[in-house]
């Protein structure tokens, strides 16, 4: 790979700095961040106070408003002045912009989502160079097209812009619609050719080998010969070369190649997510003039859904093998998107991995993520299932908002099709289910006329636009038009395509009905919960630690989140007046109620393959359905997410007075199991006990036991029993699962003694627990938030030992007295969990 560069075949600058910005009309500029936005840079300035703080949200809804004007110096080299072509380039302008270089005007953006390509070689100048950029409201931007519309849509205003959804608010989020570079900008110059895109597509794939092709794409600026090569980075050699002719435009020039004896690309808990590292070359006269580097991972990925007795199926088959899904959806980490690092990508990805995930579902009423999130999905083994994005509303059908969405989809398309983690194109969320489902004809007034052209415009744009799209870039991927398929007030939901089941928390039916509506790919379904409570603390003061203080219910979202929060845990807790304890008991029902879910999904495969619970994770701090908070902190859900997730899980559940415990396993080959059954009481005394040993099959569910309950416990001692069941191969216990026989208010939990011992480790602390009697929901507590529990909310059942490593890179002083440790017991009344204490 020797080269020989007569001169750098491309030069790049950063435009970062001496940016400032005012609102348009006023005399005072103020120092602004690029990559930013307009809210970010007036909190950083102190023009505002935290939107995020209190019920801050109501008082900055200004800003919205308003137009907004950046601008930054920059100079320009004369190495940059000597090439050829000069270019700006917008990774992305929220949204409505007018950029000005040297005082021309060169773009007029409309689409937050896309990126832009400025042709700048006759503006630029040598020396000191000026580029401003004038935001107008995206609000006030659309009102008169808006009011000249025949009919409303349902969205309302936010449809005629392609922007965040979720800026507009959601009941999982507040109303943020901001503006601003929010990706980076540079200036970019080169000579004779540059490759713009490298898409690598792969046509087969065995043991032996993998046959695929490079697809460079190449602007030119010449009439000349040149020479493509790609490279293994890795092994450091030529896959493939080819000499070709480019004319001057855009060339597309193909170099195949083959991998001999691939390693495979696998999903997380499957095996090696396996990546190679490629690089383009494009030589002129022996001259290197453009490079370009992909990764990518060999591996076939088919969604399969053939017609069977019961409907239609509905899974994913990774490398010929049939592939249970299980993971989350996930939503936008903030609301002024530059704010989010790379850091926090990686915290959160690594929050998927840890909890035995395979699978996130970027929603449609968000982003198309950035770059970092598909490369660390990539590393992991996290397939993605991708939305456009599009949600919850009824779009314009005139030809210029088609034309956006087909350079926004485009574009995106192209950048993300080498992933190997990216598993599906999806056209919307939830739109196809509101049109048929939620009465949106009836709702808004459409004549007959109105609602076909409606309908119709749907179907050109999700029917016809985006599969087309897909089709011409990216054909070796799926494409799925709306999610779900059908909605839940349509029998067929259940039995074909994907299914979102929100019966339990909209329609407030008891949970255990998770059990009975079970679709063949569960892709929403989910249960609220207030944060932990240090969230709580950044963003409230005491005096509004009531569930319905005005602070409270401005972060919560839903409009009846906090009243069904509550009727659900009358059903089955002890309400308590202590806030702290509800806020504790609220996660535990979160936790309990997904759970459910979870487990009956498994159970059912293969007839169900798949299951992603609403949701991972929040864009601020708030009482919402995620298992991990705005601060990164796991709720109790996800500490549950990680065992029902786990490869092997054992799954009792109690249907009409019958016991049935399931084992279920995710891999691929089969292992040697036994199943522990043990009936206990409260202070450990064992009731009843049986052991089963068979093989652990691949990639099924089984049911092992099936017994009545009233032939295992007696009905006087339902409250005050527990059924253990283990289920271990020869590498050790594998999962356990507990089951109670009656809702846990009526539950008589004795008052226990826990006694812990305290050692550091060289990544934190090791806590030893144990306890005299059961202490159910145990619940373990620093305000440290850099600190994690490898494990917490769970039963510490009489006499056993249980070690959790509390992960924290600094020493804590006097932590065994700031550990606090609370159980559900302690929400009883007359019952405390009692400690005792020794530090080592």
């Amino acid at each position: 790979m020797a080269t020989s560069c007569a001169k750098p075949p491309m030069l790049y600058m950063e435009i970062s700095k001496n940016w400032r910005f005012r609102k348009a009309g006023s005399e005072e500029w103020l120092p602004a961040s690029v990559p930013g936005c307009v809210h970010a840079d007036l909190l950083d300035r102190g023009r505002i106070e935290d939107p995020f703080y209190g019920d801050n949200e109501k008082r900055v809804q200004w800003i919205e408003y308003e137009d907004w004007e950046y601008r930054a110096t920059f100079d320009v080299s004369r190495e940059f002045m000597k090439k050829k072509n000069a270019e700006i380039l917008f990774e992305g302008l929220d949204t409505y912009a007018d950029v000005y270089l040297n005082d021309e005007l060169v773009l007029s953006s409309n689409n937050m989502f896309c990126k832009w390509d400025i042709e700048c070689s006759d503006i630029l100048k040598h020396g000191k160079n000026t580029l401003e950029v004038y935001f107008h409201s995206p609000v006030k931007r659309v009102e008169a097209a808006w009011d000249s519309m025949e009919y409303r849509l349902p969205g309302g205003p936010r449809v005629l812009t392609r922007k965040a959804a979720y800026q507009y608010g959601w009941d999982w989020g507040p109303r943020f619609p901001t503006v601003g570079i929010w990706r980076p900008a540079y200036l970019r110059a080169w000579d004779q050719a540059k490759i713009n895109n490298l898409q690598i597509v792969q046509h087969s794939g065995s043991d032996e080998k993998a046959e695929l092709s490079a697809i460079f794409e190449i602007e030119s600026s010449i009439d000349d010969r040149v020479t493509l090569s790609l490279f293994d980075m890795d092994g450091n050699r030529l896959l493939g070369r080819t000499e070709a002719a480019l004319r001057l435009g855009e060339n597309s020039v193909t170099v195949d190649f083959v991998i001999k004896n691939p390693l495979l690309w696998w999903t997380n808990g499957l095996g090696e997510a396996h990546l190679y590292n490629l690089l383009g070359e494009l030589r002129v006269e022996n001259n290197v003039v453009s490079r370009i580097s992909e990764r990518i991972g060999v591996r076939t990925l088919e969604l399969v859904t053939d017609k069977d007795s019961a409907g239609e199926q509905f899974y994913f088959e990774l490398n010929g093998i049939p592939l249970f899904i299980k993971g989350a959806n996930y939503v936008p980490q903030d609301n002024f998107l530059p704010r989010v690092t790379s850091a926090h990508y990686e915290k959160l990805i690594r929050n998927a991995v840890d909890a035995n995930m395979n699978m996130l579902r970027v929603w449609g009423g968000g982003i198309y993520e950035n770059d970092i999130l598909y490369d660390l999905c990539d590393e992991n083994g996290i397939l993605v299932w991708q939305d456009f994005m599009f949600a919850n509303a009824m779009y314009p059908d005139d030809s210029l908002f088609l034309e956006n969405v087909e350079r926004e989809a485009a574009q995106n398309v192209i950048r993300l099709r080498n992933h190997p983690s990216l598993a599906l194109w999806c056209g919307n969320n939830e739109i196809d289910e509101a049109w048929h489902n939620w009465g949106w004809p009836d709702q808004f007034g459409y004549s007959a006329e109105d609602s076909s052209r409606i309908w119709n415009n749907y179907k050109q744009l999700f029917h016809t636009l985006l599969p087309g799209i897909v089709g011409e870039y990216d054909n070796r991927r799926p494409y799925w038009p709306s999610s779900p398929q059908y909605g839940r007030g349509d029998e067929r939901s259940l039995y074909e395509g994907d299914s979102h089941y929100w019966g339990v928390w909209h329609d407030a039916e008891p949970y255990e009905i998770f059990k009975e509506k079970i679709g063949r790919f569960m892709s929403e379904y989910g249960f609220q919960s207030f944060p932990r409570f240090e969230t709580l603390e950044s963003f409230s003061r005491p005096e509004n630690w009531e569930m319905d203080s005005e602070v409270m219910l401005s972060h919560q979202k839903h409009p009846r989140g906090n009243q069904l929060i509550r009727m659900y845990m009358e059903r089955d807790y002890n309400i308590t007046d202590d806030f702290d304890e509800f806020v504790y008991l609220s996660q535990v029902l979160q936790a309990e109620v997904v759970k459910t879910g979870i487990e009956a999904h498994r159970r059912a495969r293969p007839y169900c393959m798949g299951t992603l619970y609403w949701q991972l994770n929040d864009c601020w701090p708030a009482i919402s359905w995620s298992s991990v908070g705005y601060s990164g902190r796991w709720k109790a859900l996800h500490y549950y997410v990680k065992k029902a997730y786990n490869d092997i899980l054992v799954s009792p559940t109690v249907d009409n007075g019958v016991l049935r415990i399931f084992v279920i396993s995710d891999r691929l080959i089969p292992v040697n199991g036994i199943l522990k059954l043990e009936l206990l009481d409260f202070s450990g005394e064992k009731l009843w006990q049986r052991s089963i040993e068979s093989i652990i099959q691949p990639n099924t569910s089984k049911l092992w036991f099936e017994e009545k309950v009233e032939t295992l416990v007696e009905d006087e001692e339902k409250r005050s029993a527990v059924l253990v069941a283990e289920v271990g191969t020869e590498e050790g216990q594998m999962s356990r699962n507990l089951q109670y026989f009656v809702p846990p208010k009526d539950l008589n939990l004795p008052k226990a003694t826990i006694a812990r011992k305290i050692k550091r480790y060289k990544d934190g602390y090791v806590i030893t627990l144990t306890s005299d009697k059961l202490a159910k929901n145990l619940f373990l507590r620093l305000d440290d938030p850099e600190g994690h529990f490898s494990d917490n909310y769970f039963d510490l059942l009489p006499g056993e030992t249980v070690e959790v490593l509390f992960k924290v890179k600094k020493r804590i002083r006097n932590l065994d007295e700031k550990l606090r440790i609370t159980s559900l017991a302690d929400t009883f009344d007359g019952s405390v969990t009692t400690l005792s204490r020794s530090a080592y």
